[in-house]
C-alpha cells in the first residue's frame, strides 16, 4: 500500500485565516485559506496515511464537497516536492518514495519482476546517513530503505519496477531515438549530468553555505608554498594594442611551435598577469538558511568566479623556458611570483609526457600550466551543485588563457584530460582537498610566426 506522508522537513500550520507551510528554519509560506474541515485530515497527512483515508476523514468532518477541494490541494502540496509517499505492509514501513519532480505520481507495478531481473545499468544504490537511497537519473523519484534486505519484498520491488529500476521497467520502454541515446551516455555522466541541473532532483542546490558554524572557510588566497621564490613581470598597461575582436579571431589551440623563440620566463609572468593575478580582496557576511552567519573572504581576478571563490590553482610544470629551472613551481597570484614546488622528478616528467600524449603527440610542451582546486572554497558554499561549479570556473580560466596567449604571441592549447593520482603524487597533496581538474600547454611562438 501507498501512502501520503507530509516530509520531515516540513509542517502545515493556522496562521490567522491561512494554512502556511511552515519550514525547520522558521519560514511561513502561505498555501490556503484556513478550512476546519482540513485540520484532521492534515494531522493524519503529519504522520502518513493513505490518500484513501485522507478523504474519508475530510467527508466524515465537512462533507463531500469540502473533500473534493482537499484533494486537489494534497496535489498541490505534491507539486510543491514537500510530501513523500511509505510504502506499508501489514508488518509495517519498508520503504518510501521520494519524489524528484512536480510531474511525478507515484505508484506500484502489477506485478513484482521476475527474480532474475538485471538492474537497469544507470541504477545507483548509495548512503545517505542512516538510510540508503536508490535512483535512476531522471527518472522522477528515489527509493528510501532503511534496510537493503527490503529488496526482497514483493512490494518494494514492485515500487522500484515502477520507475525504471529493472530493465524490464517502463522507463527503459522509449523509442529508438531515446534509447540510442542512453546507449551513448556513460553511467557517471548521466548521474553527474542530472545531479547538477535543477529540474531532476529536489537536493538543496545553490549557495547554501551548509557548513557555517561548523568548518572555517579556507581563506581567499592559497597559503605560501615554503620554496623558493621568484618575482614575475607584470604586464604593460598599454591600451593601445590589438582590437580584442582580432584577439577572438585569432584565438587557436597552437601546437607546433617557432623553435626559435622559447617561451621565456617574462612571457609566462606577462601571461598569468594578464589572466590570473589578484586584483582586489574583500571580506562579507554570508548566511545560511538557518539564519547563521559568518565572514567570508573573495578576490577578484580576471577571469570569473562562481560567487568569486576563485578556489583554482596554476601550477606551472616547465621543460623549457628562457630563464627558468625545469621542474614544477606554483603562482602565487597575490604576490605575483612563482615557488619552486619539485624540481624535475619522474612524476614531473610524466605529467610532461602524459600532456604531450593528449594532443596525439602533435605538441611538445614547453611549459604545462596545471590547474588544480582547493575544493573546500566551493563545497563549503555551494549544495548538488559544486563540483560543476569547480569545471565551469575552469573553463573560464582557459578562455582567458587562450586570449591573453594569443595577444601575446605565445602557443595556447587548452587539454582535455589529465592525470590527478600524478600530480597528487608529484606535489605530495591530498587529492581530496587540492587535486587537479585541468591542465593547459603554453608554448613559445607559434611555427611560421
Amino acid at each position: 500500500m501507498i501512502q501520503v506522508r507530509l516530509r520531515a522537513a516540513f509542517s502545515i500550520q493556522k496562521d490567522d485565516d491561512t494554512f502556511c507551510l511552515a519550514l525547520d528554519n522558521d519560514r511561513r509560506v502561505p498555501i490556503a485559506a484556513y478550512t476546519p474541515g482540513y485540520v484532521a485530515a492534515n494531522r493524519l497527512l503529519a504522520s502518513g496515511a493513505p490518500l484513501a483515508d485522507l478523504r474519508d476523514q475530510v467527508i466524515g468532518d465537512s462533507g463531500t464537497a469540502t473533500a473534493s477541494r482537499y484533494l486537489p490541494w494534497v496535489k498541490q502540496l505534491a507539486r510543491l516536492g514537500v510530501l513523500e509517499f511509505p510504502l506499508v505492509d501489514e508488518t509495517g514501513e519498508q520503504a518510501v518514495i521520494l519524489p524528484q519532480g512536480p510531474g511525478f505520481v507515484p505508484r506500484l507495478a502489477t506485478e513484482p519482476p521476475p527474480s532474475d531481473a538485471e538492474p537497469n545499468r544507470f541504477a545507483c544504490i548509495r548512503r545517505a546517513q542512516a538510510a540508503w537511497l536508490i535512483e535512476i537519473p531522471m527518472a522522477g523519484a528515489r527509493v528510501r530503505i532503511m534496510n537493503l534486505q527490503a529488496l526482497d519484498l514483493s512490494l518494494v520491488r514492485r515500487a522500484l519496477a515502477a520507475i525504471g529500476y529493472f530493465d524490464a521497467g517502463d522507463w527503459a520502454e522509449v523509442g529508438d531515438h531515446r534509447q540510442t541515446a542512453l546507449d551513448q551516455w556513460e553511467f557517471h555522466d548521466l548521474l553527474f549530468h542530472a545531479h547538477h541541473r535543477v529540474g531532476w532532483h529536489r537536493d538543496p542546490m545553490g549557495p547554501h553555505f551548509p557548513f557555517i558554524g561548523e568548518i572555517d572557510p579556507l581563506p581567499a588566497v592559497r597559503e605560501r608554498w615554503p620554496g623558493r621564490r621568484i618575482p614575475l613581470k607584470k604586464a604593460s598597461s598599454d591600451d593601445a594594442g590589438e582590437s580584442f575582436a582580432s584577439v577572438l579571431r585569432r584565438r587557436r589551440s597552437e601546437r607546433s611551435y617557432n623553435e626559435t623563440r622559447l617561451v621565456s620566463i617574462d612571457d609566462l609572468g606577462t601571461l598569468l598577469d594578464r589572466a590570473a593575478r589578484v586584483r582586489a580582496f574583500a571580506s562579507r557576511s554570508v548566511s545560511n538558511p538557518a539564519g547563521q552567519t559568518q565572514r567570508f573572504e573573495t578576490t577578484s581576478r580576471p577571469y570569473p568566479s562562481a560567487g568569486a571563490s576563485y578556489e583554482l590553482e596554476i601550477y606551472p610544470v616547465v621543460a623549457r623556458c628562457r630563464g627558468l629551472t625545469p621542474g614544477m613551481y606554483h603562482y602565487d597570484p597575490q604576490r605575483h611570483t612563482l615557488v619552486s614546488v619539485c624540481e624535475t622528478s619522474e612524476q614531473v616528467d610524466q605529467l610532461l609526457k602524459e600532456a604531450r600524449a593528449c594532443t596525439d603527440n602533435l605538441a611538445d610542451p614547453q611549459i604545462l600550466l596545471v590547474i588544480a582546486a582547493r575544493f573546500g572554497r566551493v563545497l563549503w558554499k555551494y549544495r548538488s551543485n559544486a563540483y560543476s561549479v569547480i569545471l565551469r570556473n575552469t573553463g573560464a580560466l582557459y578562455q582567458t588563457l587562450y586570449l591573453a596567449a594569443t595577444e601575446l604571441g605565445l602557443s595556447p592549447c587548452a587539454l582535455g584530460g589529465g592525470n590527478s593520482a600524478l600530480f597528487a603524487e608529484a606535489t605530495g597533496l591530498d587529492p581530496i582537498i587540492e587535486g587537479s581538474v585541468g591542465e593547459f600547454i603554453i608554448g613559445g611562438a607559434p611555427h611560421g610566426a
